[in-house]
């Protein structure tokens, strides 16, 4: 009799490893990079909210935040395979594909660009035109430096004789407060509100040119992910994007919450700043397509559009099918809007 019971409980103890093995692989989460466009800043605070407060665990995600150096560089590592998703403006996305890049835009959450030129006051620059000669502090993956040749064909200045001061993102505030530079790119929810405040801290008044008051009224930033993973799994694609903005629409009813999120995952960040940046950036979400279709939804006219300004200013060869370059396949009902 002892023989026989040995060997059942053997198999009823294989039975029960295989079953837990089993359900273990089934709820493991799957792990992909999202690489920002930018350094960690309060425009962001929608992918902290969807890390920390669950919305991409409900779903199946183990997210990894990466800090960015420009949506060049969001826009190539997407099509390199070198991260999942990226988040970074349209139009720079746009040139990648345009040289065979098969990143695609898969939610809006920048609904007009809202990338600009920053400046001070005594600088003189109060018109496009004015640029010329000027200092510009950038480097090859910021995404102004990208669109310059397009901002200048569309609001009519030579780019050629903007004077180009390559360098690191970190060096560019403190460059342009001491003067060694005339301008800096920047954007609504991120370097706009960090060098207004620090500005007025050091009594200095900061003005900025926005791209679209430029010429290129267009989409602003979005989700990218390659078309192969479109094609090949959906479902994260769908569970991605559901997450991402679940957690904007939680944001947007829950800001003082969804702030203090962000800042418990980034102490050392200034409060003042962040703050301003996430109050300037949540609402860029939100249009009045938007508001019908739900969030990150993309207009087939104004994707048209952004391809058509992208095709005509960066004269691309061939140019680019709108139709290639997004989908809305993954937008969905948003809780909460």
């Amino acid at each position: 009799m002892r023989t026989k019971k040995k060997p059942f409980g053997a198999v009823l103890l294989l039975i029960a490893s295989t079953i837990f093995c089993s359900s273990s692989t089934a709820v493991a989460a799957d792990k992909i990079k999202f690489q920002l466009d930018w350094i960690i800043e309060g425009k962001y605070v929608p992918f902290f909210v969807a890390r920390d407060k669950g919305f991409f665990k409900k779903n199946g995600l183990d997210v990894t935040l990466i800090e960015g150096k420009g949506s060049g560089n969001s826009a190539t590592f997407v099509d390199a395979g070198q991260a999942e998703y990226s988040y970074g403006d349209l139009l720079t996305a746009l040139q990648v594909m345009s040289k065979g890049g098969k990143n695609r835009a898969i939610g809006v959450g920048m609904t007009f660009n809202g990338g600009g030129l920053i400046f001070l006051e005594s600088s003189g620059i109060k018109k496009a035109k004015d640029l010329e000669g000027k200092r510009f502090g950038t480097n090859p993956g910021d995404f102004a430096f990208v669109l310059l040749p397009a901002v200048a064909a569309a609001s009519g200045f030579d780019y050629k004789k903007v004077v180009i001061k390559t360098m690191e993102p970190a060096v560019r505030t403190p460059a342009l407060f001491e003067g060694k530079i005339d301008l800096m790119s920047g954007t609504n929810g991120s370097s706009i509100q960090r060098m207004a405040i620090l500005g007025k801290r050091q009594g200095k008044q900061i003005k900025y040119l926005f791209f679209k008051d430029l010429g290129l009224e267009t989409y602003g930033h979005v989700l990218q992910t390659r078309e192969d993973r479109i094609k090949n799994n959906p479902d994260q694609v769908k569970r991605f994007v559901s997450a991402v903005f679940d957690a904007w629409a939680w944001s947007l009813k829950n800001r003082k919450e969804a702030f203090e999120i962000f800042m418990s995952a980034n102490p050392q960040k200034d409060r003042d700043i962040s703050l301003a940046q996430m109050e300037a950036g949540l609402d860029d979400v939100v249009d009045p397509e938007t508001k019908q279709q739900e969030l990150g939804y993309m207009k087939e006219s104004m994707m048209k559009r952004s391809v058509d300004i992208a095709n005509k200013y960066f004269e691309l060869s061939p140019a680019v099918d709108y139709k290639m370059t997004y989908t809305n396949q993954f937008i969905r009902k948003t809780p909460g809007m």
